[in-house]
């Protein structure tokens, strides 16, 4: 017996240390010449190395006997292949003088953008930087079929394809986000300077991320580790002239063969900002604190890591009482605004069993939101909302490919407790909550032929809501002891022929009334909101369909949608008195609604240094009984050109880029909304790299809004105000990087 244990900790010791190296050189695919500092990175062991002067690498990973990874260099098309440590392989990379980001990562897995039926659009982490754009969402509605909702230029929310909010579920690196995102003073919370980039999938994918994905998905994915056996860094800085703006950012991290880990931080500081016509927008001023960091472990049984986001933004709150009280131009905040403190824990691990992947995620989230209108008074009733709401989610799949099929099953769920302090009585807009969910998903992709991919899934979820209303000197909300259940389908295909790809998907997702438009009972943004305690459950039917038609120097691109939605829930003003505060009872109703239109998107490279780039964006949202829905976007051209040289003087791979947007008036308007007016920006980047010795730093200038227009965006909240969006912003930015190998080169 002491034998067999003896052998028995041997073998377990070997699986346990086991290690296969697999090399292999990567040349340029014309020249024949090697590419130094190519990245080589293996999705499922979360590792990557980079390539040495001679082109050569040298991943060392489990003894599986093949893996995949992901090849990619600047100026080069995007590779996924598969390797294995039986041969040395010479790669070939082939320039890539279209800017298409070629692989995605879509429901936690790593996949070439030709094997998916949804349309995905990507920004990469430079292109937050380089656009000088202040928001995340700002940067997102660039993107052919996204848009921005904005209250000021701190508090703004991305619309995919007319549909924002509840509608959308945010990733935070897989995670789904919760807190309080039911209004437009609820923004969506990640440190997207703490991203590798930015996911966006357009249309409804209940299938993986159950109840809210009805209208799309934007998932913030986390840096990848530093290359094995190295320490990398990051100091990027940026000032803003409209809002006399300072943005700090520093990432850290570093990697042994197994030992992983790094840390972000990142620090916003904003005035109000000014229009078009110099003036002065009260309170659109905001301060935003985020820390990211993390720590894993690989190993041949798999990889595990630990992630924490800290992140504490505080916004201005732009109303007419806070434009009488506030007469400075400062950094101060004294009336009306919210203060966010959100933190998240997670731990995300991958087990390798059999020829499958186990992936095992859970997270805790704690959101705490306070609206304060007099922070120098001591009354309690300057404290104008007080919520705490907490998160635990869980989700676990195995992933299993055999021949030409991948298998994918698995469960997630989440339970959601939310602790409205009564002390504030009827300010607050929620009372305490808790909600239960549960989903059950099987999805299959299978390789019908090297052309023809099928992907098809089902989906089931379950969701328990209750309400616990407190006592109130005002009006109680409404109690509430639901329950939802809904069954969820995908089926697509991609289809592809010498430079010709087609993609059709059609998909069935769900989304259930939150709180807010179950409870609520008093006064919400200015006015007086009523619930529904038997709302029903959104269901939508989408057809997307999508022609892609890629040679080297052109791109065509055009994807038509078609959303039918039952029951969508949206509020409306009544004709009823409000029984608080001044003005009307807006309630929250729903009805069958139908969003439609598409996209149109055309890249071309006549030669190496220059390229053109435009889109079209067309949506409309109506009711079925009549009418069109409310916060639908205007409809927009974008026209761009880049100038590019691979070095001129002292600037490496100087760039300058000429940006042309143009938004067409909104006349299909909704209940209680006004026209607006058709309108036009230009903005300009350039920039470069500059290598000073064995450093380098990158430049850049962003210059938006360049003539300064006045202007109001119809999904502006301050319209009502009759306040205008932002002038001109010149920005000023650097990036510097460092990197120390941790292990002496031969």
């Amino acid at each position: 017996m002491k034998s067999f244990i003896i052998i028995l900790s041997l073998c377990l010791s070997h699986i346990m240390v086991a290690q296969t190296e697999i090399k292999g050189t990567i040349i340029d695919a014309e020249s024949e010449i090697p590419i130094r500092e190519v990245l080589i990175y293996a999705y499922e062991l979360n590792k990557s190395v980079v390539t040495d002067n001679n082109g050569s690498f040298n991943l060392s990973t489990n003894d599986k006997s093949e893996i995949q990874v992901e090849i990619s260099a600047d100026g080069y098309k995007t590779q996924i292949i598969t390797l294995s440590p039986s041969s040395t392989d010479t790669i070939k990379l082939a320039k890539n003088f279209i800017e298409l980001q070629e692989v995605i990562i879509t429901g936690d897995s790593n996949k070439s953008r030709e094997k998916v039926s949804v349309a995905i659009e990507t920004v990469k982490k430079s292109d937050l930087f380089q656009s000088g754009k202040i928001s995340l969402a700002d940067n997102l509605s660039k993107l052919p079929g996204l848009s921005n909702a904005s209250n000021g230029v701190g508090i703004t929310k991305p619309v995919i394809r007319g549909l924002s909010n509840t509608n959308i579920v945010f990733l935070n690196n897989g995670i789904k986000s919760e807190n309080f995102q039911f209004s437009s003073n609820h923004p969506f919370i990640s440190d997207e300077f703490s991203a590798k980039k930015i996911e966006v999938i357009k249309g409804p994918v209940s299938l993986i991320y159950g109840s809210d994905a009805v209208g799309g998905v934007i998932n913030v994915i986390k840096e990848n580790p530093a290359s094995t056996n190295t320490l990398e860094a990051k100091v990027n800085t940026q000032y803003h002239s409209n809002t006399e703006g300072l943005v700090t950012n520093f990432d850290i991290k570093a990697s042994g063969e197994k030992w992983f880990g790094g840390a972000s931080f990142t620090n916003k500081n904003h005035k109000d900002y000014k229009d078009g016509n110099g003036d002065q927008v009260i309170n659109s001023r905001f301060k935003d604190m985020n820390l990211s960091s993390n720590i894993g472990y690989r190993s041949a049984l798999g990889n595990f890591a630990l992630y924490f986001d800290y992140n504490a933004p505080t916004y201005g709150l732009t109303n007419q009482k806070s434009t009488t009280l506030i007469t400075d131009d400062d950094r101060s905040m004294d009336f009306w605004y919210v203060d966010l403190d959100n933190k998240l824990l997670a731990s995300k691990n991958k087990l390798f069993i059999g020829d499958g992947i186990l992936d095992i995620n859970m997270s805790y989230q704690q959101n705490m939101r306070k609206g304060i209108s007099d922070a120098s008074s001591a009354y309690s009733d300057m404290v104008f909302a007080s919520m705490d709401l907490s998160t635990i989610s869980y989700s676990s799949k195995y992933s299993l490919r055999k021949d030409t099929s991948k298998y994918t099953f698995g469960f997630n769920g989440a339970y959601m407790e939310n602790d409205a302090d009564d002390y504030y009585g009827n300010n607050n807009p929620m009372p305490d909550t808790k909600i239960n969910d549960l989903g059950f998903f099987v999805v299959d992709e299978i390789d019908l032929s090297d052309a023809l991919t099928l992907n098809a899934g089902l989906r089931y979820d379950i969701r328990t809501m209750k309400s616990y209303p407190f006592e109130s000197t005002g009006l109680d909300k409404y109690e509430i002891d639901n329950d939802y259940s809904s069954l969820s389908g995908s089926l697509g295909s991609t289809y592809k022929i010498n430079n010709h790809l087609f993609k059709l998907n059609i998909a069935s997702g769900f989304r259930s009334p939150n709180i807010s438009e179950l409870t609520q009972n008093g006064i919400h943004q200015a006015r007086f909101e009523r619930g529904d305690i038997d709302l029903k459950a959104q269901r939508n039917y989408q057809l997307d369909l999508n022609y892609h038609y890629h040679i080297d120097k052109l791109v065509f691109d055009i994807s038509p949608f078609y959303n039918s939605v039952n029951d969508f829930i949206y509020i409306v003003q009544t004709e009823g008195d409000a029984p608080l505060g001044d003005g009307k009872i807006w309630q929250y109703v729903q009805n069958d609604a139908l969003l439609y239109g598409g996209e149109i998107a055309l890249d071309y490279h006549p030669n190496n240094w220059l390229g053109l780039h435009s889109n079209y964006t067309y949506t409309r949202g109506e009711l079925k009984d009549g009418g069109s829905l409310t916060q639908i976007p205007q409809n927009r051209y974008v026209a761009e050109v880049k100038l590019q040289q691979n070095k001129i003087g002292v600037l490496e791979e100087p760039y300058f880029v000429l940006n042309f947007s143009s938004f067409q008036s909104q006349k299909n308007l909704g209940q209680s909304e006004t026209y607006s007016r058709s309108y036009e920006l230009f903005n300009i980047n350039f920039g470069s790299e500059i290598n000073m010795g064995k450093q380098s730093f990158d430049w850049y200038v962003s210059v938006n809004n360049l003539l300064d227009k006045v202007y109001i965006d119809h999904l502006s909240s301050l319209k009502q105000l009759d306040l205008n969006n932002i002038g001109r912003n010149i920005v000023f930015g650097l990036h510097i990087p460092f990197m120390v190998n941790l292990k002496p080169v031969d």
